[in-house]
């Protein structure tokens, strides 16, 4: 029963539908919002809207990114209306996290049925309470229950988890899967250049240059190469990991408990022995190639600039490889990822001795911007240092209100029927990381500010201009390359060779001596 409404005016609606729960979809998540809306105009209530799509089973509040907000905000409405208890959780630490916040600010929570005075009434509490036990209990069970089905498929044969591998389709009513003939010959394609001795990267260029498209209608990636060489659904195998899910060091993880393995479940677009073979040779491709790659061992050594060469155009990190052709030392690799576009990155590579020289004599300048900024500080006082740290800490906030509302956008999108559930769970999932990021960093920041003093920052300066200075080309490169890693995240580098330069031969000088540039990102 609904009660006394009169001091109701703005209300917060908070939206929900489950990622993994079978027939919930946009459409039930707008019928949900269209219900709410009618509710709040009918009462003459404004409204605003908080909307996500996740499992109400999460239990971590940083997880929930819109029902944090609305929490963070909650002073500026009335209420919060949902369509019912179990939109705002089926997690009994959420539950009563939202439950402390409604006490704490009298808040009370509306449905279209019923009301929940939850700082006033006992009763309401205990229904509360009640409510959110049942929806926690019901969830557990069903995750249970639907695990133990799921095994029982899965031991029979049955496709009940994942994504269909591509070359496959599922049959909804045997639950197989069948090969899908149109997409199959690209699967045995890429086994076929396997066998022929090209490797993943190779075999991710031809089939682009070739105009073959993935899964998705987009290029293949380097990945997607890979995982379907080694997924031992192509020979006819069904694997199926009952996984438990366990936090460490403040990060869920997830442990193996069980593999089901089943033999010849369906069709083998790949005969196994072939299969067997491709990966054999794979993991012996392997070995080899890590007997050639850069690693701290006595014969190779580590190199000064070792996992801090990024590509200035893609952004990945590149490979440093040890030149086995000659006495030359070490070669920075050429990029060789590929851009969102599909086209392969053009950032070449470089002798990495040529690179080292740069890099040095680039630290060599910083160490005398660093002198510079010493020398600065000892002009100005800890207010001064401060002011800075707050102009940090204004462009972090404006951050985060970029994201928080790319986050709000996000729901409008998926609303619209704009992205698959997929696309909205990723891209959920890079704002969350990002949101995260920036409040570590404001954190720090906020930290920082009347808490260093300028002598503090003088001597870091200093300690970082030392380290610097005592870097040479002679030194011994691990201990070089971790004394760089103390202060220096990322060195980008690029050098993109015009295509006519390109065609020339190797030994061409032109070529040969085509300009790079380097761009240092340091730790603050």
């Amino acid at each position: 029963m609904i009660k006394n409404l009169e001091n109701i005016h703005h209300v917060a609606i908070y939206l929900r539908i489950s990622q993994e729960k079978k027939g919930e979809n946009v459409e039930t998540l707008e019928n949900h919002r269209q219900i709410l809306i009618e509710f709040c105009e009918e009462h003459g209530f404004t409204y605003e809207e908080f909307g996500e799509v996740i499992s109400g089973g999460k239990s971590e509040i940083t997880q929930r990114v819109a029902l944090k907000r609305l929490l963070d905000n909650i002073e500026k409405y009335d209420a919060i209306a949902c369509f019912e208890l179990t939109r705002i959780s089926r997690n009994g630490l959420i539950s009563q996290t939202v439950k402390q916040y409604c006490i704490d600010y009298d808040k009370p929570i509306l449905t279209p049925y019923q009301s929940y005075d939850l700082a006033n009434s006992e009763t309401d509490r205990l229904l509360f309470d009640v409510g959110s036990m049942i929806s926690s209990h019901e969830h557990s069970t069903i995750g249970k229950r639907s695990k133990a089905n799921k095994m029982q498929m899965s031991k029979a044969g049955l496709h009940v988890s994942g994504n269909v591998p591509f070359g496959y389709k599922r049959n909804n009513e045997t639950k197989k899967l069948e090969i899908d003939e149109e997409a199959a010959p690209t699967i045995r394609y890429i086994f076929q250049l396997h066998s022929e001795g090209y490797g993943s990267f190779k075999i991710r260029d031809i089939l682009n240059n070739e105009g073959y498209k993935s899964a998705t209608g987009k290029a293949f990636n380097l990945p997607s190469i890979k995982r379907i060489i080694r997924n031992p659904a192509y020979k006819g195998t069904l694997i199926f990991n009952n996984r438990k899910k366990i936090k460490r060091n403040g990060k869920f993880e997830y442990d193996n408990v069980e593999t089901i393995t089943v033999e010849n479940a369906h069709p083998a677009i790949i005969p196994p022995d072939v299969w067997d073979k491709a990966n054999q040779d794979r993991e012996s491709r392997a070995l080899k190639s890590i007997s050639i790659r850069e690693k701290p061992a006595i014969k190779s050594g580590v190199t000064l600039l070792k996992d801090l060469i990024f590509c200035g155009v893609c952004g990945r990190k590149m490979i440093i490889r040890k030149d086995t052709k000659s006495s030359t030392g070490y070669t920075l690799k050429k990029c060789e990822y590929l851009l969102p576009n599909g086209e392969k990155c053009p950032n070449c590579g470089k002798k990495l001795d040529a690179v080292i020289a740069r890099v040095l004599t680039g630290l060599t300048k910083y160490a005398d911007d660093l002198s510079q900024m010493e020398e600065q500080l000892r002009k100005n006082n800890a207010s001064d240092l401060n002011e800075k740290n707050q102009l940090k800490l204004n462009q972090i906030d404006k951050a985060i209100m970029e994201v928080e509302q790319k986050q709000k956008n996000l729901i409008e999108l998926a609303m619209e029927g704009l992205f698959s559930h997929e696309e909205i769970r990723e891209k959920k999932q890079e704002l969350v990381k990002r949101m995260d990021e920036l409040k570590a960093k404001r954190e720090e920041v906020i930290n920082s500010i009347n808490s260093l003093s300028v002598e503090e920052e003088i001597e870091l300066i200093q300690e970082k201009r030392k380290l610097i200075l005592s870097l040479r080309e002679d030194m011994d490169q691990e201990y070089g390359n971790e004394l760089l890693k103390r202060f220096i995240k990322k060195i980008h580098f690029t050098r993109v060779i015009p295509e006519d330069i390109l065609k020339r031969s190797t030994r061409n000088s032109e070529r040969q001596n085509y300009p790079f540039n380097i761009k240092f990102e340091f730790f603050d």
